[in-house]
């Protein structure tokens, strides 16, 4: 049974963001609006600090992408944080609270990139950011394990970087720092943008955040006429061979629900551990607002416990790490 707090958020997110939207750009400012004016609380825990940098400072995306680091004193791992938003909107502030905690309590220094949006810049802009940045900090860091954490529209991203390091890497083209990360993790990942999951229709009246029309809007403007099926945008049609270990959280009322069950099938199928987190009555991505939701708190504590696990088993250059320090929520 859903929380007091989720019904609420339920009726508010309804309000808020099931309006009919009867062109793109209606799409585009009214999102725009929204992630501007919602924002959840960005209380950070003890011990972490943010500062504005850039990263993937490389040739082919001069001056780098702008970027927040958020950061224990001394980290000893390294976490690329890919934010949801429809590929066509999302801000820092929604997520620092959630990305305070992966800080926090994986002694990490946590990246969030301000990676490029369509409709200005459609694909491959956001998937060449996403690539750029995780080659950057694996140079920048070369001891560090890493990993990948997306919710949404950034969910799909970090599968689509763990496809293009995994083609990279087979390719043999690559900076000698380059490596797959210690795992990664998708929020309800929009895996899908040919948009051929029953789930699109079939919960369409459950879903508080998506409707098939506000995904087929976001869909038309990323691709900006680009093939659906290629995996580097719809990662549900690649091959996983060789990827790290997956954490996946899904609602079973949400619109992208079977995008979840598709890649955990497909990662199963080549041998890729995968991990299934759901809930019913939860709204997309509720992980997100860890600071709203009980339900979002309890689960970050999974996800979190997932990460860890292997990040402590990653080696750096050969050498095995220290553990790292799981600290109490704040």
């Amino acid at each position: 049974m859903s929380s007091i707090r989720a019904k609420i958020i339920d009726l508010g997110f309804r309000a808020l963001m099931l309006r009919k939207l009867d062109t793109p750009e209606k799409f585009v400012a009214h999102s725009r609006l929204l992630i501007n004016l919602v924002r959840p609380p960005a209380l950070l825990p003890t011990g972490v600090r943010i500062r504005k940098t850039t990263i993937a400072n490389l040739p082919a995306v001069p001056p780098g992408i702008p970027s927040y680091c958020i950061s224990t004193e001394n980290p000893s791992a390294t976490v690329l944080y890919l934010h949801g938003g429809a590929f066509v909107c999302g801000k820092f502030p929604t997520y620092a609270g959630l990305c305070g905690q992966l800080a926090k309590r994986l002694n990490a220094r946590v990246y969030w990139p301000d990676y490029r949006m369509a409709p200005e810049m459609p694909f491959p802009a956001a998937t060449d950011d996403a690539f750029n940045a995780y080659s950057a900090l694996a140079s920048d860091y070369p001891d560090d394990p890493l990993a990948i954490i997306g919710d949404s529209a950034g969910g799909n991203l970090t599968l689509s970087t763990l496809l293009r390091l995994r083609d990279t890497l087979a390719a043999d083209q690559h900076e000698p720092s380059l490596r797959m990360p210690s795992c990664a993790v998708g929020l309800s990942p929009a895996a899908d943008l040919a948009a051929t999951t029953p789930s699109r229709e079939a919960n369409a009246r459950q879903d508080c955040v998506l409707t098939p029309q506000i995904i087929q809007y976001a869909a038309d403007l990323y691709l900006n006429g680009h093939d659906p099926s290629d995996p580097y945008a719809s990662p549900v049609h690649g091959d996983f061979h060789g990827l790290p270990p997956l954490m996946l959280t899904v609602s079973e009322g949400e619109t992208l629900r079977d995008d979840v069950y598709r890649v955990a099938h497909r990662a199963r199928r080549d041998r890729v551990p995968v991990k299934i987190l759901s809930r019913w009555d939860a709204p997309h991505a509720w992980p997100v607002l860890y600071h709203l939701l009980p339900e979002a708190k309890a689960d970050i504590a999974e996800v979190i416990r997932f990460m860890r696990q292997h990040l402590d088993s990653a080696t750096g250059n050969g050498r095995s790490r220290p553990p790292l320090r799981l600290a109490r929520a704040s």
